[in-house]
């Protein structure tokens, strides 16, 4: 048992395992005040040293959008601030690389050879007129509204415009505002589970235990999460209900029983059924949980630990983490046949993988030059790339809802803070503003926004 648990916790993530070995207090202290709104918030120090690690695009295109401003809103005192918290906004959408913009939010990757869509404002009486139109030749007019400037415009306000813009053209709900999971340690205290906005504006505590909390995942809907719970007895699932039944009550529970060493957690597309690891026997395999009946399944039974499973979209596959051949590896599970096979061969640590929204490419962090970068790879194994590389460590990423950005914990501060990026590489920022020693760690992204 004792090499069980070493294994292990050899796969969780670096601040997880330093966690392990501290004095497990229960007691928050989240007095961080969040920065202004449109102050810069999540915005990279100049200095920072992200800028030495490397960002590889990834081949998802975004939307060029040129803004074509009325020289007239120079004369409107209310429009600069809000100019530029519009062009921050958009940025932060995942969707456009902006030219003529005053943002110093947008960075680019490369030459923008082309215009997909003009962005048009125009000042009226106390109000501004905002036209997205086409750039084809029949300059279809795609989203309009008016903003009234008699008094300052909220930031949430532009994010609920830009959010409809973006489900004009994409049809899917935009995710400004949407809740980002993650644990997050202060020093002398345990880790617990927190959510923070997409801006880092927000922090709420979720978790409310005496335990170390780990590993949070949000459930499909955005409704429910797990997360691991570490005692001093071991690990247990605990599923979070952030609903009530109908009668006042949630079914918040936990899933596995106390005394053994359990974790992880990944749901499938409808959310009834959960995959996560139970110890049976000093085992380590996957389980997949009926939600609804609490009854379980056992899907592998090898002498290694599996763990860090993930769900494809299509609910057909699985991909996962072993240490059956003696190093953490990656595997795939076929959900109907049982069947799995390993899809990492290079390297002694691949771990952390994650489905892309159309089940071609799969995230996961490998250990090169005994630092751990993240890769992307396709289905098969095949096509490994690089996505960041440096002198920092770059770890557990996950795809955003819509798998147009990638959130990240990286170690470029001398803490490991949360970043965000959009899949083709461009606006590396930093999510949240939490001070020197507080480290964040395993992101998880839902499209809902955050509640209150």
């Amino acid at each position: 048992m004792i090499r069980f648990a070493q294994n292990l916790r050899s796969l969780l993530p670096r601040p997880v395992r330093a966690l392990c070995r501290a004095a497990a207090g229960a007691a928050l202290l989240l007095t961080l005040a969040a920065p202004a709104t449109g102050q810069g918030i999540g915005e990279l120090e100049r200095d920072d040293p992200a800028q030495d690690i490397l960002i590889e695009g990834l081949g998802f295109a975004k939307l060029v959008l040129k803004i074509e401003k009325d020289q007239a809103l120079d004369k409107v005192p209310l429009y600069r601030p809000l100019g530029t918290v519009l062009e921050k906004n958009l940025c932060w959408s995942g969707f456009f690389n902006i030219v003529q913009g005053d943002s110093r939010y947008c960075r680019p990757r490369g030459e923008l050879g082309r215009v997909d869509m003009r962005l048009e404002l125009l000042a009226g009486q106390d109000e501004l007129q905002l036209s997205l139109i086409d750039n084809g030749p029949e300059n279809l007019v795609l989203f309009k509204e008016t903003l009234t400037l008699k008094h300052r415009v909220p930031e949430q306000v532009l994010m609920d415009l830009v959010n409809r813009l973006t489900e004009r053209i994409s049809g899917e709900p935009g995710l400004l505002g949407s809740a980002i999971a993650f644990v997050l340690r202060q020093p002398r205290y345990a880790k617990v589970i927190v959510a923070t906005n997409t801006h880092g504006a927000e922090l709420k505590l979720i978790s409310h235990n005496t335990g170390i909390n780990l590993l949070p995942k949000w459930a499909p809907s955005g409704l429910s999460m797990v997360y691991t719970v570490l005692k001093n007895r071991g690990t247990q699932v605990y599923y979070h209900d952030f609903q009530d039944n109908g009668a006042g009550q949630k079914s918040s529970r936990f899933l596995t029983p106390e005394g053994s060493l359990n974790t992880g957690g990944t749901f499938s597309p409808d959310g009834n059924h959960l995959v996560l690891t139970m110890s049976q026997n000093r085992s380590a395999d996957l389980f997949s949980i009926d939600l609804q009946n609490d009854t379980n399944r056992k899907l592998t039974s090898r002498s290694g630990i599996e763990t860090q499973a993930h769900w494809s979209r299509d609910g057909k596959k699985i991909v996962f983490v072993s240490d059956r051949t003696g190093t953490p590896q990656i595997y795939l599970l076929d959900m109907e046949t049982n069947e799995d096979l390993r899809l990492t061969f290079d390297g002694v640590y691949n771990a952390d993988p994650k489905w892309s929204a159309d089940g071609q490419s799969i995230l996961f962090t490998k250990r090169v030059n005994r630092r751990d970068q993240i890769h992307i790879m396709d289905q098969y194994g095949e096509n490994v790339r690089a996505v960041t590389r440096g002198q920092f460590y770059a770890e557990q990423a996950e795809w955003s809802p819509d798998g147009r950005q990638i959130v990240f914990t990286s170690n470029r501060t001398g803490d490991f803070k949360l970043y965000i990026v959009s899949a083709d590489g461009s606006n590396l920022r930093r999510l949240t503003r939490t001070p020197a020693r507080f480290e964040e760690s395993s992101p998880s992204w839902t499209h809902r926004k955050l509640a209150r």
